[in-house]
């Protein structure tokens, strides 16, 4: 991986809106990357059709003191504490407290980067996981156990992150862990995260979470939905919101237009006048209204990532705390032959490695028609790369259907009812088409993200700019240098490919880019797995992530991901900010 030195961050925004306030502040701790936050965070959330569940860690909970003190970084106090609350759970008279803490037991069994508290844990459930009907917990539902990065890793960076967000939450969620087969570059989303999620910034915290919450809803995204709820009540949102838009200020319901445009066709947000948005009695500040931009985009992003790795839901935050909603699989389920993999891997490699050639050769010859390009670059059947690829299924046991076209799906039926969080803003994706007379090609010259994007936020959140653009780099220049066991590989042409087909497909124009290599280097499978992934990421399925027509490990299909994902933020994100540049144009 390339090493990139870290931006330091700016200077705390000043003069926000003295009635956006939030009565919660999260200041980032001076010696870690991360919000000094201590709250124990496996509640599950709550809405309009079912009543809270007693908190396991009110007043009257003699445990709750204890299982606060796991979160501590002092391995005396963690074992203290470890000690008190098995030996009270073991207990036969105390069976109501085991029922009542059990999906925070399967958590720490689980979840924990302290092989302390993972094995006490583990080691009080093994007696007792019959009688309570506990699955096999799963990270992700597309890749097996044994290949994700051990909680207990090796790597010192990675340890670091995974302790470090453990100490703060009580837990390291499936999404933190599936990114630490890239540590460096989860340092940097953390970074940036924390920053606009919960540094002091325009929009008070549980406003952040709710944008996340609708942000997510577009996508069908119930694993991000369920993590906003959780931390939207934390954040002390009123509950009612939950219910739907029908119980939101009218200020956020103003919002609801924009985010349905960035999630399905940002190229017609320059066409709408956002004068509605920071004019009258509801008006958003132009502070406000680029920092909600901002939080839009990371939550489409973050979602299509979560159906990108097929990430499964967390224990403890699904309704009703239900366990069994929990997937379960055997790491030997399912396992999907891509058989043009091997094929067309071969024909990759050989481009890259002539790629410096070829490139000499393209640089005298610039007679080809370059919008020409542009347009085949969108289209879904071309590709150089289009050996037929078929599959072998050896299971198909993914709750009781065929698993390699099933998309992600998870059972909770309030947690499927996205209409509440959406509204009659129905719409969906459709193409980009560069012929259209309703709507014009995205010049990337004309307003770009490194010249124009970076300094409107910089005026507006300055502490989440540098973050943002050093987020954007790394991912864009991320590399092993590997491609499957090919070593020494310049992989750029095939990455560069992948970031400038997602803006392609987003409507947007990169003059000094060359679109043949885009069908040159992405097979017909990977685009429409791309395509999926910032389009319509729900209806991505285990076949799309088994069969992407290249022999790819699952953590290059995790930095394959990263690549679509982050490259769709940044469009996305120069959609939104020039619509707000135009407005301040016409003042």
């Amino acid at each position: 991986m390339i090493s990139m030195g870290m931006t330091s961050k700016g200077q705390n925004v000043d003069g926000a809106p003295a009635g956006n306030s939030s009565s919660e502040w999260i200041i980032s701790s001076s010696s870690s990357p991360f919000q000094a936050n201590k709250r124990y965070s496996l509640d599950p959330p709550f809405g309009s059709d079912y009543s809270p569940p007693a908190s396991p860690q009110n007043e009257l909970d003699p445990l709750s003191s204890y299982f606060l003190n796991l979160q501590s970084e002092d391995s005396d106090v963690r074992k203290t504490a470890i000690e008190y609350i098995i030996n009270t759970l073991s207990n036969p008279d105390n069976e109501k407290l085991i029922k009542n803490h059990l999906p925070t037991i399967v958590v720490l069994s689980t979840e924990s980067p302290f092989d302390d508290i993972s094995e006490a844990f583990t080691n009080f459930l093994k007696p007792i996981q019959d009688k309570y009907h506990i699955p096999k917990q799963r990270t992700t539902v597309f890749t097996s156990e044994s290949q994700l990065p051990p909680l207990n890793t090796d790597d010192e960076l990675t340890r670091k992150l995974f302790q470090d967000v453990f100490l703060q939450h009580g837990r390291v969620n499936h999404l933190t862990r599936i990114l630490g087969w890239h540590p460096q570059y989860l340092e940097k989303f953390l970074l940036a995260y924390n920053t606009i999620m919960r540094d002091p910034g325009p929009l008070p915290l549980h406003w952040r979470n709710y944008i996340g919450i609708l942000a997510a809803a577009r996508y069908k995204c119930s694993y991000i939905i369920a993590l906003q709820e959780h931390e939207f009540l934390m954040n002390n949102g009123d509950a009612r919101w939950l219910q739907g838009i029908d119980h939101i200020p009218a200020k956020l319901k103003n919002l609801l237009k924009v985010i349905e445009l960035l999630a399905h066709q940002p190229w017609l947000l320059p066409k709408l006048d956002i004068e509605y948005l920071v004019k009258g009695t509801d008006a958003w500040s132009i502070a406000e209204l680029v920092h909600a931009m901002v939080l839009i985009c990371t939550f489409l992003s973050l979602s299509g990532f979560v159906f990108c790795c097929g990430i499964s839901p967390e224990c403890g935050l699904s309704e009703s705390n239900n366990l069994s909603s929990s997937f379960s699989l055997n790491d030997s389920d399912c396992e999907i032959e891509d058989t043009a993999a091997t094929e067309n891997t071969a024909k990759v490699m050989e481009l890259l490695k002539n790629r410096r050639s070829q490139q000499d050769d393209e640089d005298e010859d610039q007679s080809h028609d370059r919008q020409q390009d542009f347009h085949n670059a969108g289209d879904d059947s071309q590709s150089s790369t289009t050996t037929t690829t078929t599959t072998t299924t050896t299971s198909t046991s993914f709750g009781g259907n065929d698993s390699s076209s099933s998309t992600l799906s998870q059972s909770s039926d309030r947690m499927s009812d996205f209409s509440r969080y959406i509204g009659n803003n129905t719409m969906t994706h459709t193409d980009f088409d560069v012929s259209s007379k309703l709507y014009n090609i995205f010049s990337a010259q004309e307003y770009s993200w490194r010249e124009h994007g970076y300094e409107l936020v910089s005026r507006y959140f300055p502490d989440a700019a540098p973050l943002l653009d050093e987020e954007f780099s790394f991912v864009y220049t991320m590399t092993y240098y590997k491609f499957n066991n090919n070593t020494d590989i310049d992989t750029l042409p095939f990455r560069r490919a992948v970031w400038y087909y997602v803006q392609r497909v987003k409507g947007m124009l990169h003059d000094d880019y060359n679109y043949q290599e885009v069908n040159m280097f992405l097979s017909r499978s990977l685009k429409n797995f791309v395509k999926k992934a910032v389009c319509f990421p729900e209806t991505i399925k285990r076949d799309d992530y088994s069969k992407l027509g290249y022999s790819l490990k699952p953590d290059e299909k995790c930095h394959l991901s990263l690549l679509a994902v982050c490259s769709h933020k940044q469009a996305s994100l120069l959609y939104g900010l020039y619509s707000v540049m135009n407005y301040q144009n016409r003042r």
